[in-house]
């Protein structure tokens, strides 16, 4: 399959530094297996110092075996707060 490349936007709103891991999710369920992340943010750990912004690259590619009849894949992340302090 093709490779392709999307940025998603990530911002602490918060006035202190955070770190986190991103845990994504693939809809329909049934692309999920057709679904492969090359590389990603959601890999590693992210700290994310009081209001700042990122944008964060995911490479991934489709399986050409992804049924016909799934037109859209959606990607998305939840975002998990793993460390108060904000220290790694």
């Amino acid at each position: 399959g093709q490779f392709y490349q999307t940025h998603f936007h990530a911002r602490n709103l918060t006035h202190q530094s955070l770190v986190g891991q991103a845990i994504p999710s693939v809809s329909p369920g049934l692309a999920a297996s057709h679904f492969q992340k090359i590389e990603c943010f959601c890999f590693n750990r992210q700290q994310f110092h009081a209001g700042e912004s990122k944008e964060m690259p995911v490479t991934f590619r489709i399986d050409p075996d992804l049924p016909p009849d799934v037109r859209t894949v959606t990607l998305s992340y939840t975002f998990f707060r793993l460390d108060e302090a904000g220290g790694s």
